[in-house]
């Protein structure tokens, strides 16, 4: 099914205006419809202007799907300055880092699809895409990190401690937009689901890399010390 116009055609667009009609077109109607089902035709139909018009602009499609995917973490960022540059403890940071991300795949779903899915192919070939997604996700890792160190974690694990809370969150939001999470034959809470997994992610991080330990030592999971693996490997010979 294809966008419907939402803007009348013949728009007089000056200079430089077609290019972000585009990208607010092709936004709004990922409110309804995959970005496979995305064009340049039907977003130049949704604007007003001739089907010729946006190669002034774009390349093509996946150049113009990009650059929205870009404008999507370009929003996601600025919620996670106010968040950085808020009096908020590291604890609440962190807490607000995390909500903010699954929140915002929630709002815009077609759009958060975009930016994570596969539909960009070759993200690499899209500097102003990786730019914007490496800030917000560095904003996001700046944050974990710092409560990580107000926790006890070495600078060796930091980027473990990142990716676990990552994992947690990006996990939580794709299973959500899936309808996968939470299961049909189970009563939870959307609200209350969220707000367990943000918490429990924290609760690892706050309780420290003793804690961690004391988890890997009852899970039997204590890594062998060389010199005894190397002599049971010997009495085996």
């Amino acid at each position: 099914m294809s966008p419907k116009p939402s803007i009348a055609k013949n728009a007089d667009y000056h200079h430089g205006n077609l290019r972000n009609a585009l990208i607010e077109a092709g936004r709004s109607a990922l409110m309804e419809v995959s970005a496979q089902d995305l064009s340049l035709r039907s977003l130049a139909r949704m604007v007003g202007v001739s089907e010729a018009a946006p190669s002034r602009h774009f390349a093509g499609i996946d150049e113009l799907l990009a650059t929205i995917a870009a404008s999507g973490y370009r929003d996601l960022a600025a919620l996670r300055v106010a968040i950085r540059d808020s009096d908020d403890t590291a604890l609440t940071k962190a807490y607000r880092m995390m909500r903010v991300y699954i929140e915002f795949a929630q709002r815009h779903n077609g759009l958060f699809s975009l930016m994570i899915g596969p539909r960009i192919v070759a993200h690499q070939a899209y500097p102003e895409l990786i730019e914007e997604s490496n800030r917000s996700f560095g904003l996001f890792s700046d944050t974990i990190e710092a409560l990580a160190i107000e926790s006890g974690w070495s600078q060796a694990d930091l980027k473990l401690v990142t990716h676990a809370a990552w994992s947690m969150e990006h996990g939580l939001a794709t299973l959500l937009l899936a309808n996968r999470a939470p299961r049909a034959d189970t009563k939870v809470a959307i609200p209350r689901l969220i707000e367990f997994v943000v918490m429990t992610a924290l609760s690892a991080i706050t309780a420290g890399p003793e804690h961690l330990q004391q988890v890997i030592q009852q899970c039997g999971l204590v890594e062998k010390p060389a010199g005894a693996r190397t002599a049971r490997k010997t009495a085996k010979a």
